[in-house]
């Protein structure tokens, strides 16, 4: 990668590849700035019968016409579509797209597209994951976050009725593509809350990259492709560092899980509430840090300067701050009880399974489980804590 003197990557970087793997599972990661046309010329080599395209109707609108149009070129095109949200992650919705693409003539030489964020690429892994036992996934991320955390995984999953994540399976992509010109379009604020996700695996793997990290969020200077492919680098370097022997993400992986456990509470009580307008998975995701950080400061592991960290670097993406209106820290407790992470560790009753630090980039517990149990009075006062604390001018809550 070229890189100039303050380590950013060039604009002369147009288009390259990385090889991820993770555990026994290897592919190629294309990313690069303006580059739709050598996504196509990369598709073209699959030699599909039929391209599934996996999205929702706002990256529909945005990205699918030039996307849609350079693949009907290629083969038959089936596209599920759906309103944006957390509601798309459902048996309801997994069992009629299943069924909508077999009726469309889905074959063992299909390729599944997931075209969009989290939600999109979540539900057409388990499509392809389902479809045949497995058929080759492609992803196009058009988020920060999905970009530079969930298609760096093998984890495929939706929601049940109970919680987020619960149904699912692993699934290695056959390639990702990303052009980060689509990210540099994003609406200010779902830019800089998928940039949460980049933020926490700074905070809690690769500190190395949060001095320029800080430089450029208070120079303003994080959405210019150039930062976003510094970022996207430095994310895919942090990410693969912890997964390159974890397939599953159940062990050293789980440092991944960093802020959310919380995180995940309050997305899902917002998104009851609120539906499609509660906050971003990124923006719960950064909530979910401030109260870990506070956790970890609390027991005397982390120190109040790189608590402070936190708050500065999830102040200056413009993350909340405090809970979402009509959310009360009785409705996250009462969600967090919930976390896909039970089982790792033996628990009382009282007790959740947690990614700690006891300095930035080392969490706490066994480094092949990096979990720690916390009682649900630590996650309660610590809610509280950052819902009362006095903010400084730039923490101002949304």
């Amino acid at each position: 990668m070229t890189t100039s003197d303050s380590g950013h990557a060039t604009p002369q970087v147009r288009w390259q590849a990385r090889r991820i793997r993770i555990g026994d599972s290897d592919f190629p990661y294309y990313h690069g700035i303006d580059c739709a046309d050598r996504m196509l010329d990369e598709l073209a080599t699959m030699g599909a019968d039929l391209f599934v395209v996996v999205t929702d109707d706002t990256v529909l609108g945005l990205h699918g016409d030039r996307l849609l149009t350079g693949l009907r070129e290629l083969a038959p095109v089936e596209v599920l579509s759906h309103p944006p949200g957390e509601s798309m992650k459902s048996l309801t919705v997994l069992s009629e797209w299943l069924r909508r693409a077999l009726a469309a003539g889905a074959t063992r030489r299909s390729v599944v597209i997931g075209l969009g964020g989290g939600v999109p690429g979540n539900l057409a892994g388990v499509v392809a994951a389902l479809l045949f036992r497995g058929v080759r996934l492609v992803h196009i991320p058009t988020t920060t976050t999905a970009a530079m955390d969930s298609v760096l995984s093998l984890k495929q999953a939706i929601n049940s009725d109970i919680g987020k994540n619960h149904i699912g399976t692993y699934l290695a992509p056959h390639a990702v593509f990303t052009d980060v010109a689509m990210l540099a379009t994003l609406p200010e604020r779902e830019l800089r809350s998928g940039l949460c996700e980049a933020a926490k695996n700074c905070l809690a793997i690769w500190p190395r990259a949060l001095p320029t990290l800080r430089k450029v969020l208070a120079e303003g200077t994080l959405a210019t492709p150039e930062s976003l492919l510094w970022l996207l680098e430095e994310s895919i370097a942090a990410k693969s560092r912890v997964t390159v022997d974890d397939t599953r993400e159940q062990r050293g992986g789980l440092v991944l899980e960093y802020g959310h456990t919380v995180g995940h509470a309050v997305e899902l009580a917002d998104h009851r509430l609120r539906g499609a307008e509660g906050v971003t998975h990124g923006e719960a995701i950064a909530f979910g840090m401030l109260v870990a950080a506070t956790i970890s400061l609390a027991r005397g592991w982390l120190s109040p300067a790189d608590a402070e960290v936190h708050h500065e670097v999830v102040a200056a993406l413009g993350a909340p701050v405090r809970l979402p209106e009509g959310v009360s820290v009785d409705d996250v407790l009462a969600v967090v009880r919930d976390d896909n992470k039970r089982g790792y560790l033996a628990l009382a009753p009282d007790s959740l399974a947690f990614v700690l630090l006891r300095d930035l980039g080392s969490p706490a517990g066994d480094p092949q489980l990096p979990l720690v149990p916390v009682t649900l009075e630590e996650v309660r006062a610590a809610l509280v804590e950052v819902q009362t604390r006095v903010l400084e001018p730039t923490g101002a809550a949304r």
